[in-house]
């Protein structure tokens, strides 16, 4: 059909052409034909005739389709004699006669051969369809054919071309020189007329303009006035200085970095429809961190889709990068959480919010983009709030008890993680090692292979200024061999004890966009008159522990000479807020290994230090 289509396209042009040429060539004659014959204006119409019928201009004696005789000779001169109205001049006929139902002059510019202009047109021309590309069909004299449409028109593939629609139905309506995207089919809006076109017979195909207004508070927003659609933009910045005791030297390095640079576009297309997009800057790579899509169906029932975190592990799920408690999470969900990933997740609040879920489909490979076999991960979290609107027992408002899982079939290479470390974020940098302490380093022919299934049990407590959290989580995950397709399962347990108190007084109920200083800390305190305010102050403590089970050596996974496969660390410092969206964080981290570690090579320790000095800034 597209060739026909293409066929019809230069049929018209041939035509067309033609009758242009015997235009001007009839024009010519008629001008040399009234100088060179001096004869009464009464003569000029039969001698006009004359020619006519006896094809004196050179072309064949017919009628003109679509010109009055009259217009014609009103254009070359020549009076009304009360005589034959026939056309005056005769051409190769182009199109039937116009029917008589049709309106005289309703030809328009619609299918009418590349002429936009509604005074160029020959009156009685059959009107064209809409949408269609070129003059239409056209048949023997006395005949009337349906508008040719073409295959573009017919499968709705859109005025400007677009072709994502399947069917006309969801097209908007178009016509004329609109439908053909010729020049000056759209026009600008007239002033006051608000998406509508100037160009004849369009429809608004411009979504409605809402006024809206521009506020800072969490971050920078812009909002209608309806409140219907929204757009945020978040900043995280994180620069700080790791420093190592000395018999922690090697491949750790005293240094300033900065962990995380990260841009968030979040945003309501209606009030229905979500989206969030983060662009990440970390440890050595710029990349999409999030970027999904969530149709808010009702607050009990969200939908989440694209690529987004997981929903395994409270600490990692429920507590963003930006509102941590120590720099960096605890030993298992810093090694073992399953960070981001493509895929789906329906999430929402029941019973008055007491009760929260997640649960989604995802890829399966840790920090991913795309998946490496067919299998996909169930990931699930539930958090119960028991106590939410108890009045007795006030104290256990923000009490929470919960649990979160994760099953499906791996087959990654290289594994994820392939360094476990003490103190990074999931990371495949290798420039990373220098940062942290790494206790396991998997060998370089070691690949995921098998079932895996993890699992995680939280209770989390939030009372006034206190912060309590305790989570245990264990995993048992295959792992084989590039050579062969053996998978051996490897057992994974471990678990984390964390408390805060903010000394100044605030109160949380969430580790969420944390937190509002009671007052904010006075940079001027200095000057004459000036008060000292603290800002906000929270103390915190943690310890973790990971055990991995011995046969990631037996099984020639990891060199027992060089790594450990049980771990723990204690973190103890202070989170300084000046204000909402700047933070100081101080920690100590002290590590201790099942059996000494490699750090250098030939050099090796049972412990080591991390002194952390981080700043943030988060709006």
């Amino acid at each position: 059909m597209e060739e026909a289509y293409l066929r019809m396209e230069e049929s018209n042009r041939r035509i067309q052409s033609q009758y242009d040429d015997l235009q001007h060539r009839y024009d010519d004659l008629s001008r040399k034909v009234t100088a060179d014959s001096p004869a009464p204006r009464s003569a000029s119409a039969a001698t006009a005739r004359r020619l006519s019928r006896d094809g004196s201009l050179g072309v064949p004696a017919a009628r003109v389709a679509g010109t009055p005789g009259r217009r014609l000779a009103d254009m070359l001169g020549v009076p009304d004699d009360g005589e034959d109205q026939q056309p005056i001049v005769g051409l190769t006929p182009l199109l039937p006669e116009a029917s008589p139902d049709q309106d005289p002059g309703a030809g328009g510019a619609e299918g009418t051969g590349g002429r936009t202009g509604l005074d160029q047109q020959p009156r009685n021309m059959p009107p064209g369809g809409e949408g269609e590309i070129g003059r239409g069909s056209f048949g023997a004299a006395g005949t009337e054919l349906a508008p040719y449409r073409s295959r573009m028109d017919r499968i709705g593939a859109g005025a400007e071309g677009t072709g994502g629609r399947s069917y006309p139905g969801q097209q908007p309506t178009v016509s004329g020189a609109r439908a053909r995207g010729e020049v000056g089919a759209f026009q600008p809006e007239r002033e006051g007329e608000e998406g509508q076109s100037r160009a004849p017979g369009a429809q608004d195909l411009k979504p409605k303009r809402y006024p809206g207004r521009i506020a800072f508070g969490e971050g920078l927003e812009f909002t209608s006035d309806d409140g219907e659609f929204k757009l945020q933009f978040h900043n995280l910045t994180q620069a700080e200085f790791r420093g190592f005791d000395n018999h922690d030297l090697g491949v750790l390095n005293d240094q300033f970095f900065i962990p995380r640079q990260r841009w968030y576009f979040v945003g309501d297309l209606t009030k229905k429809v979500g989206f969030y997009t983060v662009i990440n800057r970390g440890y050595g790579s710029l990349d999409l961190l999030d970027a999904f899509i969530t149709l808010r169906l009702s607050n009990s029932l969200r939908l989440r889709v694209g690529r987004m975190k997981t929903p395994y592990l409270y600490e990692y799920f429920s507590i963003a990068e930006g509102d941590l408690i120590a720099p960096e999470r605890s030993l298992f969900a810093t090694n073992m959480a399953l960070n981001r990933q493509m895929g789906f997740m329906f999430l929402g609040e029941l019973f008055k919010d007491q009760l929260s879920y997640a649960v989604g489909l995802y890829n399966g490979p840790r920090r991913s983009f795309q998946d490496t076999n067919s299998a996909k991960d169930i990931v699930g979290n539930i958090t119960w709030r028991p106590f939410l609107l108890s009045e007795r027992f006030k104290a256990l408002n923000y009490l929470n008890i919960g649990g979160s899982w994760d099953v499906g079939y791996q087959n990654n290479y290289p594994p994820q993680p392939t360094y476990f470390e003490t103190a990074n974020d999931q990371t495949a940098g290798t420039g990373a090692v220098g940062l942290s302490p790494t206790f396991l380093h998997l060998n370089n022919n070691v690949e995921e292979l098998g079932q895996r299934v993890q699992w995680g049990a939280h209770l989390v407590w939030y009372y006034k200024s206190l912060f309590l959290m305790g989570e245990y989580a264990g995993a048992r995950a295959g792992y084989g061999l590039v050579s062969g397709n053996h998978s051996v399962p490897i057992d994974f347990n471990g678990w984390h004890a964390t408390a805060s108190w903010f000394v100044t007084g605030e109160s949380v109920t969430r580790r969420v966009n944390m937190v509002q200083p009671i007052r904010d800390f006075n940079f001027d305190f200095l000057k004459p008159g000036g008060k000292f305010s603290p800002g906000a102050i929270e103390l915190f403590a943690r310890y973790s522990a990971l055990d991995i089970g011995r046969n990631i050596f037996t099984a020639g996974f990891a060199d027992p000479n060089l790594w450990t496969n049980q771990v723990w660390a204690t973190d103890v410092g202070l989170n300084w807020y000046l204000n909402f969206y700047t933070r100081i964080y101080l920690d100590w981290q002290h590590a201790g290994y099942g059996n000494e570690v490699n750090v250098a090579p030939g050099k090796f320790t049972s412990t080591t230090d991390i002194y952390w000095l981080r700043f943030q800034v988060f709006f």
